[in-house]
Parts: structure tokens; sequence; C-alpha cells
């Protein structure tokens, strides 16, 4: 049995509403919604757990009540900052900075990776860096055109592969020194975005490199495929 990394704080962002999986989410939160035999959060636990992580902080919204119940039973200590229904990304965390008293994991409440996140925390502060954000290839399936002033197109890329945020990051008890109350109380994820941009026009940000297993639920269609990776017999660590 490994041993409890209690130092490590890990922040789910839970508070969404979920509007792209429509009729699914007007009884259940997002978190909630079974892929196999147990909710997406409970997936998310579960892997924590396996690799030592046991300080676990929720950021609440929609239909709060319903997800603290399901928690509390699910998880010894757990710590609540509640939002409301249209706070963005960004003030969530910010609402949540009192536990954020070192190195603290980010990870969206709708995403599900195998990541080694003693080994995420460990390249976090090797780094020296503000903000470390999980990051893994996908392939775009179109053909990408650029074109000059003059309407030239001067470059065509066929499916190329990109590099996309995955929901997950590492963040440093400092890292609102860098921003302001507007960026901070933007709605949606307007705000996360500039924080972003900010963070990384000051050479503040680090990069996480992952290509493993990996899935996002924001769709229904999204939630179909994830339900045929897990199946019915499975959990998200029994798959490969």
């Amino acid at each position: 049995m490994k041993k409890k990394n209690t130092k490590t704080q890990i922040i789910i962002l839970c508070g969404g509403r979920g509007k792209r999986l429509g009729k699914i989410t007007n009884k259940i939160p997002k978190p909630l919604i079974k892929v196999g035999k147990i909710p997406i959060i409970e997936h998310k636990l579960n892997y924590y757990r396996k690799q030592g992580f046991e300080n676990f902080t929720f950021c609440l919204g929609y239909k709060q009540k319903v997800l603290r119940k399901f928690l509390m039973k699910k998880c010894k200590s757990p710590t609540f900052f509640d939002g409301g229904i249209n706070s963005g990304i960004l003030k969530r965390i910010y609402l949540a900075k009192r536990v954020i008293n070192d190195s603290t994991i980010i990870s969206y409440g709708d995403t599900l990776a195998k990541i080694n996140f003693i080994n995420l925390v460990k390249r976090h502060k090797k780094s020296k860096a503000v903000l470390s954000l999980v990051a893994a290839p996908i392939q775009n399936p179109f053909g990408i055109l650029n074109w000059n002033s003059k309407g030239k197109v001067i470059r065509f890329d066929e499916k190329p592969t990109l590099n996309h945020f995955i929901g997950y990051a590492v963040i440093e008890p400092n890292i609102f020194k860098y921003l302001n109350k507007k960026i901070i109380n933007l709605k949606n994820g307007k705000g996360i975005v500039i924080a972003i941009k900010t963070l990384i026009s000051k050479k503040l940000v680090n990069v996480y490199k992952y290509k493993g297993l990996q899935l996002t639920i924001n769709s229904a269609n999204e939630l179909k495929e994830a339900r045929n990776k897990i199946g019915k017999y499975f959990t998200f660590d029994e798959i490969l």
C-alpha cells in the first residue's frame, strides 16, 4: 500500500451547469452521471486515492446540495466552497484560495485521465513555474489553411496533430498575485483563459506532456464514448 501524500491538495471543479448534456443534468449535476457502474466523480476519487492522495476540495455550484451529500459519504474530510451557479472557473478556484498553501492540483470535474499525479507535482515544482498545464496531442479532423493579406494560401496542413489542455493543472499559492479582480470575476471560462495568457506573457507557465488515456464528458456523444470505453463491468482504472 502506498504512503498517503497528505500534503498535496486536489481541488476538483464541479460547479458547472453541464448544459451540453441536455436533459441528463436537469436532475443531477454532471459529476454524478454514471460511466459504467459509478459516477464520474467517484472514478476520479478512486484513481487519486490509488496514488496516495486524500486531501480533496470541491468547488460547488449547480445542484451543490445533491453533490455535497454524495461526497460526504465518499470522502473522510472533504472541504467545500460554493461559488453559486454563475461563477466562472477562475473565480471558483479563487474562492478556495485558503486551502492553496503549497503546490495544488486543479482538476475539472468532467475529465478522466490516467496521469501520474505524483510525477506531475514533482515536475511542476522542478520547473519553478506558477502554473503547470497538462497537455495532450489531438489530431485535427480537418485540413488547416493559412493565407496572407492578399488571399494567397501560404500553408496547408492535412489533419495536423495539435496540443490541447485537458483540464488538469498545478498552481502555486501566489498565482493570484499576478491576476487582478477584473480577470478573476469574469464569467464562464473567460477568466481562466486570460489568466493563462497573462502568466504566459510573464514566462510563468510550464507544460506537462501526457499521451495516455483521457476522457472528457461535455456532451451526449462524449458520454456515450466514455461509457463504451469503460463499459458496465470495468472501472476507469482497469481499462488500458
